[in-house]
């Protein structure tokens, strides 16, 4: 009992946080957003190290925030060349640092570096342009990102649930033996519910159409998502990837669906929108 209070408490604190900040406005949200992917790629740092890897921390940590700024300061459509220009530089400077530090492995070091990067802090700067959409400068729409949220936790709970009451063939054994099939399709119809509920009630610039389409990106990718981050977390050998959410995990596993899906939501509303 004491376990489900806390999954509850904690759960009901990172909904309201993550709503709080999407709403409030663009400035708070991209603070916020750059602590979720440091705090992701600390963890992913951390748990590669599990299986021998020694990534460049340091480096990587610059790396990330210079990535997350150069996505910022386009979204806020700002000068970000002189981001982009060091973020390229400490790239390639990671090849060069990796010659002095005497570890086995060194391009493996040198891959799972840049790898942090590219799975935590690319995903969670591609959502400034969600809330400061291209197709509309200047224009903060948190109802986008935040329907996307709304959608991935349907989505989570949905599976899960409908997995536990009906599941019987398995999804990907061989990455997540609990998931199901069932579980699956659950996810999709609930998500498909809850676009059409969320078309109706916000007003956006997006139609039906882009609403199932956002729907199926979600739970369909999103599973993939999640089944990358187990992937990841067999091959550390944990079950969690971190403890900072007491009763669910670490940031890797609360944004898991996320990590993959906001690409492909970008992309979507890029070529649809802009």
């Amino acid at each position: 009992m004491n376990n489900i209070i806390q999954r509850t408490i904690t759960g009901a604190v990172y909904v309201l946080a993550v709503v709080f900040a999407i709403l409030l406005n663009p400035i708070v949200f991209a603070i916020f957003f750059a602590i979720i992917a440091m705090i992701a790629l600390y963890e992913f740092y951390k748990n590669s190290k599990l299986s021998g890897v020694f990534p460049m921390k340091t480096l990587g940590y610059v790396l990330g925030a210079s990535v997350y700024s150069s996505f910022v300061l386009k979204a806020f459509q700002l000068d970000a060349k002189y981001s982009i220009l060091t973020s390229l530089l400490i790239c390639f400077t990671i090849f060069i640092a990796e010659l002095f530090r005497k570890k086995e492995n060194p391009f493996t070091n040198i891959a799972y570096t840049i790898l942090g990067v590219a799975y935590v802090v690319i995903p969670m700067g591609l959502t400034n342009f969600i809330v400061n959409p291209a197709f509309q400068p200047k224009t903060f729409i948190p109802i986008i990102l935040l329907s996307v949220f709304i959608l991935a936790w349907c989505n989570d709970t949905f599976a899960y649930l409908v997995g536990i009451k009906f599941g019987k063939r398995r999804l990907f054994e061989r990455i997540s033996p609990k998931k199901s099939w069932e579980g699956f399709f659950g996810g999709v119809i609930a998500v498909q519910i809850a676009s059409i509920v969320l078309y109706k009630l916000t007003n956006s610039p997006l139609e039906f159409f882009d609403w199932m389409i956002l729907g199926a990106i979600i739970s369909i990718i999103g599973t993939f998502g999640d089944l990358v981050e187990s992937m990841f977390k067999r091959q550390m050998g944990v079950k969690d990837s971190g403890n900072i959410l007491p009763g669910h995990g670490g940031v890797l596993d609360r944004f898991d669906i996320l990590f993959t899906t906001i690409p492909f939501v970008f992309i979507y509303l890029f070529l649809r929108l802009n």
